[in-house]
């Protein structure tokens, strides 16, 4: 290199050197209502600090989560040094409850900041407040290890609760007063501040969804949360701190915190109370995590409607996969509420990872193995430690499924914000399963002509509701449908049983297009599909909204009528009995003409003209009821709206009724309270129906 080379480059270093000083004197200086920059950190930070930022939100969790502060704050040293933020509830006396105040600690000693102003109250689920304050602590103790403990009341992912945008109420690391700070909130909030943290520690529940693990990628090294329920007083911070002083590192001391916390909640699991779950990982760069996941999931989305071809127990072979993956999600969401340990689990949520294994084994694809195996080397890597109260590995991420409450459209939309939906598609394959199966039956047998083989009598034998995959009984749900009779006129009869009570009903009826019933007395277009139709079996499935029930009918002999139906008819009035004394004393004069007619529309007509008048008096169109045991019957004048009974009896093959009534009627006594009479009425013919 000549001489006349060197000096010039020289004069040119020299002049970058000049302006990069000028550059770096003018980036010293700050907006005073912007945050306090983050100074250069040390290229070998040397100690610790530990950041507690933490809401009570209530009594009790004012003095827990502080008592957990000062702890820490006593064993500090000069290696270790602690920064606290706690605001309180004001919802007790004293200090120990109301304020928001911001310490130091170094030494063993707890100082409160006297320069910090919170105002009259701060809004600490405000990111910026969390940005400022992780600022605040790296002034305070610059070039350390930082590790961020939030403390409070968090909450999983239901994002069916996110519908007022102004108010986030799921996804919560932090309450206060009915406001939120979300996950995604709090990730954004640590990024602000510039400060990558070796560690975040949620000291509150529900912290371990994998939806709040994307959120939270890259803010630190690692993460000490748990899915379930944490207990009041938290974590053991203070051999934590021993742990960092005696030279350990920030993951295993993390490792350690969690063990001791299961080892002290073990007491609880012992005695039946409830169950937890706490886990290490590293969250630095998930992206592999993502990418298989994302993977999963492609290639269960895809396979939905393929069919089986292996003969390995509990996969069924025919079926669809999409079948095996249903039962896989639900054998993962249904739990024991009675059980202890599940008693704590979040809802709507399961374990993730479990449903990828569980999704293998049921549905049998096995072209989902490679990938589910390379999903395991990764969390071998993610995972730093898991401990369960159970001694099990089951509950490690946890993701939202809404199979108990489900809002397509709204749940949807508001899903697909978080970013672990962006980068895996879980909620595109879950609202394919979820429509897949809904709509999904297996093909049984349907004699035809179908006009044919339906007419007779037919017995309610179950009734089913849809519950994602599978048929449960519909139990409370269930209509009073007991007995249809389908006529080749077109008729059907339908014969309702509730509370001991049958009523009757007459529609017609058609099959259209797509082995369909239709029935042609509404003004609707509502149909009924027929599943099933051999001999001996007929299941109808309806539609309604987000709801599917199925009714199950057995052919039944034409001669096994109710009462109910043996009443049908007209009826006359031949002889009528009074209660007199304890004795039936026969009434001579009798109206002139008294007859009752019971049509199959459920509907009573009633006419009776005394021999003192030209013209009677008739009822018309008054719904009636048969209690099938005792024959009280009830019906209900459309005059008065006020309800009648009376109780009757069949004799001489259905050709006599026996009809007791009185004045005044107790229908709960089951009693003639006044006046008794007995009528005798003999069938005629039926007039009208």
């Amino acid at each position: 290199m000549n001489l006349k080379f060197q000096e010039t480059m020289k004069k040119y270093l020299n002049h970058i050197l000049a302006l990069f000083i000028a550059l770096t004197a003018l980036s010293s200086c700050s907006d005073d209502n912007e945050p306090s920059p983050v100074p250069e950190p040390d290229p070998t930070p040397s100690g610790y600090c530990l950041m507690f930022y933490m809401s009570g939100d209530d009594k009790i969790h004012d003095i827990t989560l502080m008592e957990s502060a000062r702890q820490a704050a006593a064993v500090s040293d000069e290696n270790v040094a602690v920064t606290v933020l706690h605001k309180n509830s004001g919802e007790g006396e004293g200090e120990a409850h109301n304020g928001t105040h911001r310490y130091t600690a170094q030494n063993g000693v707890l100082t409160e900041d006297p320069t910090f102003d919170p105002g009259e109250d701060f809004a600490i689920t405000d990111p910026k407040e969390l940005t400022d304050f992780i600022r605040w602590s790296v002034e305070k103790y610059p070039n350390r290890h930082y590790l961020l403990v939030i403390g409070g009341h968090g909450k999983a992912f239901v994002p069916y609760e996110d519908e007022d945008a102004t108010s986030t109420k799921t996804r919560a690391t932090l309450y206060d007063d009915h406001k939120y700070m979300s996950s995604a909130q709090l990730g954004n909030a640590i990024r602000q501040s510039g400060q990558n943290l070796d560690a975040l520690i949620f000291n509150s529940c529900q912290q371990g969804n994998i939806e709040m693990l994307a959120e939270w990628e890259g803010t630190a090294d690692y993460l000490l949360s748990t899915p379930f329920m944490l207990p009041d007083f938290g974590y053991d911070y203070a051999s934590l701190i021993g742990d960092l002083q005696q030279g350990r590192s920030v993951e295993e001391a993390l490792a350690r915190t969690a063990h001791r916390a299961i080892n002290l909640w073990q007491e609880f699991h012992n005695q039946e109370e409830c169950g937890m779950v706490t886990q290490v990982s590293r969250i630095r760069d998930l992206t592999p995590l993502w990418e298989t996941m994302r993977q999963i999931i492609g290639a269960m989305n895809k396979s939905i409607e393929d069919r089986n071809f292996t003969t390995d127990a509990p996969a069924v072979y025919g079926q669809p996969y999409g079948q095996g993956y249903a039962r896989a999600l639900v054998s993962k969401y249904v739990g024991n509420e009675d059980d202890f340990f599940e008693y704590n689990r979040p809802t709507f949520a399961l374990d993730i990872v479990g449903f990828f294994h569980a999704a293998y084994v049921q549905s049998g694809n096995m072209s989902l193995a490679p990938y589910i195996n390379r999903l395991d080397e990764i969390l071998a890597d993610v995972i730093v430690t898991h401990r369960q109260t159970n001694g099990k590995h089951d509950f490690i991420y946890l993701v939202f499924n809404a199979l108990s409450i489900y809002d397509k459209e709204l749940d949807g939309q508001l899903y697909r914000k978080c970013r672990f939906d962006k980068l895996t598609g879980w909620r595109d394959f879950y609202d394919s399963l979820t429509d897949f199966v809904y709509n999904y039956e297996e093909e049984c047998e349907i004699l035809t002509p179908i006009s044919e083989h339906i007419v007779g009598r037919w017995d309610l034998k179950e009734m089913l509701r849809k519950r994602f995959n599978e048929w449960i009984p519909a139990g409370n749900e269930a209509s009073d449908l007991g007995v249809m009779i389908f006529r080749p006129n077109n008729e059907i009869v339908k014969v309702n049983k509730a509370g001991g009570y049958t009523r009757l009903g007459i529609n017609h009826w058609i099959i259209t297009e797509g082995n369909k019933i239709k029935l042609t007395d509404f003004d609707v277009d509502a149909e009924t599909d027929i599943l099933q139709l051999t001999e001996n079996d007929l299941v109808l499935m309806e539609t309604v909204s987000y709801s599917k029930m199925k009714v199950h009918f057995q052919r039944a002999n034409d001669m096994d009528k109710t009462i109910a139906e043996r009443m049908v008819g007209k009826w006359s009035l031949s002889k009528r009995y009074e209660k007199v004394n304890g004795e039936w004393v026969e009434v001579e004069n009798l109206p002139v003409e008294c007859w009752s007619e019971f049509l199959e529309s459920g509907l009573l007509n009633s006419y009776t003209r005394l021999f003192t008048t030209s013209e009677g008096v008739k009822n018309d169109n008054m719904p009636w009821r048969v209690h099938e045991e005792t024959g009280t019957v009830m019906y209900i004048n459309p005059a008065d709206r006020v309800p009648r009974f009376f109780r009757i009896a069949l004799e001489d093959n259905d050709n006599t009724m026996i009809m007791n009534s009185s004045e005044n009627f107790n229908p709960e006594l089951e009693e003639q309270t006044t006046t008794e009479y007995k009528d005798v009425l003999v069938r005629g013919e039926l007039t009208n129906n």
